[in-house]
């Protein structure tokens, strides 16, 4: 006997509502499930059994127990109000992101009762009845497993928690870079996208994994031609040829990898020391005193390195930062911190750098991603979830459509309906307002780009479009040239205001 992934010790099920319990079983031609004093029985047909369980009040760490032609008891499950989190990365985006600005808020949290399953996609286009809910535990926001669940689910329901005292489930299944089509139905792009023809093209049961596998390798291989200096040698010294570079600071016209160098004075013994060398574009490989002390391998991240303190000595010390840059542009994203921390002593990195070139290439023409592809996250993300009892959705998208907005909001709607067919025909959506950016790498770094207003404008206005549904306004807690905003608990107290007066 075996359970559909969703179904483990510490599972929050919807309260007040009947639940399905599936999976499959060979040997058996009945499963039942006890619940709180209750007995509630399926046939198995075909191999398959889906069991359904009266409504339950809100209930904690009951244990459930499922006979079939084994017998497995669940520990610890709930009956509380369970949210879909969906979007791209803004909704992704894990609560360890946020220590810069609320790192004392999240590192004192201890919410047992708040739990996330998080869903992943499957690169591969087959009919919808084939996807499955993933293998994939509970995690708890509790101190050493909070910090890579969703920030914005984080902050939002912790809120809520305090108030109502009633556990909450957060199936988070949110893919960061992900477009509005890709949560589409097949019949809606068709209707409404001409990307349509990547569904016909890409079908196949290793035709969309194979490619993905190539145009990783395309990335590698161009990454590998970058290489040309051994870095034992220019991670130790600055070349003779080096040249002025600011940090922070863009420059134009670099495409393929540099070498850009700090030195800097330590005047007292080293107990302790922690990096945080802002954000790069695009990837970069850090040493200090020739000593590698971190990597990170796209541009959003901030670079955040522990390392060990005993590299460092008194007098001067050198950071060594090999870049690598794929759009004819690169450096330090200003707006950002850079520092050394010595001990209790914070040592700024910013003003003038040297750089030297290491190898120059044509621009990286990278491929498609998978959360491009059109309806490949309905299929695989919410197609599973029709069985599924949950309180509403929380959708926080938008980012990977403002260079062509137009239509998204008509768009939106039909994505909503489409899932309002599986979850229940009154399912509340909260969705949130992109907060303001631009792109550090842009002509024009003057203004948050036309196309980005006008999501957020059909954003704002949605309620207009839809019956059951809220917008919470975001805009203004954007941070210049940081798409991941880390005000994500200004963002979190917003959205549980508008969830208590909306859903409750």
């Amino acid at each position: 006997m075996k359970l559909a992934g969703i179904f483990g010790d510490g599972m929050i099920l919807q309260r007040d509502r009947e639940n399905h319990i599936w999976g499959t079983d060979e040997g058996s031609s009945e499963v039942k499930v006890t619940v709180g004093g209750q007995t509630f029985v399926s046939e198995v047909k075909d191999g398959k059994f889906d069991v359904v369980i009266a409504a339950q009040k809100a209930a904690f760490d009951v244990d459930m127990t499922i006979e079939g032609s084994e017998t497995i008891v669940l520990h610890e499950v709930c009956f509380g109000d369970v949210f879909i989190l969906a979007g791209q990365s803004n909704m992704e985006l894990p609560i360890y992101r946020t220590y810069d600005l609320s790192e004392e808020e999240a590192k004192s949290a201890n919410y047992p009762y708040i739990r996330q399953y998080r869903m992943m996609p499957e690169p591969v286009y087959k009919d919808n009845s084939e996807y499955k809910l993933p293998e994939s535990s509970w995690t708890r926001a509790v101190q050493g497993q909070i910090q890579d669940m969703s920030a914005y689910g984080v902050y939002t329901f912790k809120r809520i928690y305090d108030k109502l005292e009633i556990p909450i489930g957060l199936i988070l299944n949110a893919q960061g870079g992900a477009t509005i089509e890709a949560w589409m139905t097949e019949e809606d792009v068709k209707k409404m996208s001409a990307d349509y023809k990547l569904i016909e093209e890409f079908a196949g049961e290793d035709t969309l994994s194979n490619y993905l596998k190539e145009q990783e390798k395309r990335c590698a291989d161009w990454r590998d031609a970058t290489r040309v200096f051994d870095p034992a040698v220019y991670s130790k010294e600055i070349p003779a040829d080096a040249e002025d570079f600011e940090v922070p600071g863009i420059v134009k016209g670099i495409t393929g990898s540099i070498w850009v160098y700090k030195e800097f004075e330590v005047e007292e013994d080293v107990e302790d020391a922690f990096l945080y060398c802002g954000q790069w574009i695009d990837a970069d490989v850090t040493y200090i005193n020739g000593v590698e002390v971190g990597r990170t391998e796209y541009q959003y991240p901030p670079r955040k390195y522990a390392f060990d303190s005993k590299i460092l000595h008194k007098g001067k010390n050198l950071i060594a930062l090999r870049l690598i840059t794929e759009r004819q542009s690169g450096g330090g994203v200003p707006f950002h911190t850079f520092y050394i921390r010595v001990n209790d002593k914070k040592i700024s990195l910013e003003g003038t750098w040297k750089k030297v070139t290491e190898k120059s290439c044509e621009r990286f023409e990278a491929g498609k991603m998978l959360v491009w592809f059109p309806s490949i996250l309905y299929k695989s993300l919410i197609t599973p979830l029709s069985n599924v009892s949950v309180k509403a959705v929380m959708w926080y998208q938008g980012e990977s459509n403002a260079e062509e907005p137009e239509g998204y909001d008509l768009k939106f709607k039909a994505m909503v309906q489409s899932w309002r067919e599986l979850l229940g025909a009154d399912t509340p959506f909260i969705i949130t307002e992109l907060t303001d950016f631009i792109d550090p790498q842009s002509e024009d770094i003057s203004k948050v780009p036309d196309g980005w207003r006008s999501i957020q404008a059909q954003q704002l206005q949605v309620e207009e479009l839809l019956d059951n549904i809220r917008c919470v306004p975001a805009g203004d807690l954007g941070e210049m040239f940081e798409i991941h905003s880390r005000r994500k608990s200004e963002l979190g107290a917003r959205a549980s205001n508008i969830v208590e007066n909306f859903i409750y």
